[in-house]
């Protein structure tokens, strides 16, 4: 029988605590314009399960994007990894070399490779 443990705060919706969270960042041209599509990738581990990811995008602060989760009700106690990815849709005018994603260990600044 696995081990359980009952959340303090469930549902909770804060900056990822994950382990080991890497980032990636892409882009490719939209529509053949100007403009580029992005899209980003996290992975990251917990020792318990299970956890939603997610991006959002900081509002008001052009590239910057938070890796969010939502806090389990019950965790059963198994190292899990997870994947979160976003995609903005439609073409950024203002997408640069880099973004800003902000987790619960501060602001990382992510190369934006083409993708190809």
């Amino acid at each position: 029988m696995a081990e359980t443990a009952i959340q303090q705060n469930p549902a909770t919706i804060r900056p990822c605590t994950a382990q080991g969270i890497i980032y990636r960042a892409y882009k490719r041209p939209y529509d053949g314009g100007p403009a580029n599509v992005l899209t980003l990738f996290a992975n990251c581990y917990y020792g318990d399960a299970p956890w939603e990811i997610f991006f959002t995008g900081v509002e008001g602060q052009a590239n910057t994007y938070t890796l969010m989760e939502k806090v389990p009700r019950i965790v059963y106690f198994l190292i899990t990894y997870y994947s979160a990815t976003y995609c903005s849709g439609a073409g950024l005018v203002e997408l640069g070399d880099t973004v800003t994603i902000i987790d619960s260990y501060g602001s990382h600044q992510v190369p934006v490779e083409t993708l190809s």
